[in-house]
């Protein structure tokens, strides 16, 4: 099925309700081709069997169902499936009226109300009540409380017919539900990881990094494995942003966060604590293991804006080391690499500072840190 640019646009739109009308949009290019067919098959049964009037009422509805497509791919989505629903609704009555319920076509009035929902442009209580309309006059159709106008001949096959009509709106119906199940569970995939990631970097943001570092600290003291975080921050952040504009300083920043990403381990985790601020946490891992790493990442930050002509200097960062204890929280630890942090900036940025606890020592410059 070919999809136009309209289309195209909606699939790769971020915006909630853009993806709303591309999962309506799908439901719709699935099923309208599908009752266009149908009604245009049952345009030779009705004339060759005598009902002629329901004939030219099926030439009108593969008009409709036709027109419903073309607003549908040009946004106007709820239009579309309103005018479905009269021409459902407004075909099953006339036909039940003509030939009675025997053939089966007011089924479709039962798989129109899961696909009238589906209108946006309406409150909840309308919709309700138009859905619930649908399945009433469904009830009463099927029923038979009026005597058909003409009697199809060869009647032996009209329980093949009912039977037939029957599967392909009980199939219509379960696709629509499926259609909504699957944007449901998109919208629930999206909301997590707005819950759960930092919108600009992609990194793990602080409400979950919060829960990643009690998982950590919890298997640590399980395992009696070493731990140890890192707080970085990018230097001189603020004069980025107000000599070069917001823009390059959230190029900065998730730039320096693929780096930073780029280079631990698959066990390690990169939070963005917050502003200019990241916490690595390393799991496994000592305070000299996080220093060789540190040693490492630094050379492949200077090189990110060495030769860049809007930056004129590289970007650099501070970091703060604290490697966890059994006898202390996780949130202890944080506070001392957070200490180390601030006098790695105190001493003149660029530098690590690796806490001892309860005081932070052994600070020293990145230009001499390979040699250490």
């Amino acid at each position: 099925m070919l999809v136009n640019d309209g289309v195209k646009q909606l699939f790769q739109s971020q915006d909630p309700s853009a993806q709303t009308d591309f999962h309506r949009l799908q439901l719709i290019l699935f099923i309208a081709p599908i009752a266009a067919l149908v009604h245009f098959l049952l345009i030779p049964f009705f004339y060759y069997t005598g009902v002629a009037v329901l004939a030219i009422l099926n030439v009108f509805s593969v008009l409709i169902w036709v027109y419903g497509i073309w607003l549908s791919k040009h946004s106007r989505i709820n239009l579309a499936i309103q005018l479905f629903s009269c021409e459902v609704l407004l075909h099953s009555v006339v036909v039940s009226y003509y030939v009675g319920p025997d053939p089966g076509f007011q089924y479709y009035l039962w798989a129109m109300s899961s696909f009238a929902v589906m209108d946006t442009s309406s409150s909840r209580f309308r919709v309700f009540i138009s859905a619930v309309m649908l399945v009433l006059i469904f009830a009463l159709l099927n029923a038979g409380l009026v005597e058909p106008v003409y009697e199809l001949p060869l009647r032996e096959y009209l329980p093949y017919i009912q039977l037939g009509n029957m599967v392909i709106a009980g199939i219509l119906s379960i696709f629509a539900i499926m259609i909504m199940r699957g944007f449901h569970l998109s919208q629930q995939a999206e909301l997590k990881e707005l819950a759960t990631l930092d919108s600009l970097t992609g990194l793990i943001n602080r409400r979950q990094g919060r829960v990643l570092l009690k998982q950590a600290y919890l298997l640590a003291l399980r395992n009696r494995h070493p731990l140890t975080v890192v707080m970085a921050d990018i230097d001189c952040f603020k004069q980025i942003n107000d000599r070069y504009g917001h823009s390059v300083g959230d190029t900065v920043l998730c730039q320096v966060a693929k780096t930073l990403q780029s280079s631990i381990r698959k066990s390690d985790a990169l939070i963005r604590w917050g502003g200019e601020e990241f916490l690595i946490l390393l799991s496994d891992a000592s305070a000299l293991d996080a220093e060789k790493l540190l040693a490492k990442i630094s050379p492949r930050l200077e090189q990110l804006y060495a030769d860049d002509e809007v930056l004129e200097s590289p970007v650099t960062l501070s970091y703060g080391i604290a490697q966890w204890h059994p006898d202390e929280s996780i949130e202890q630890t944080i506070i001392y690499a957070d200490n180390a942090l601030y006098i790695s900036k105190q001493k003149g940025r660029n530098r690590i500072t690796r806490a001892e606890t309860p005081a932070a020592e052994n600070v020293y410059d990145m230009n001499t840190v390979e040699s250490r």
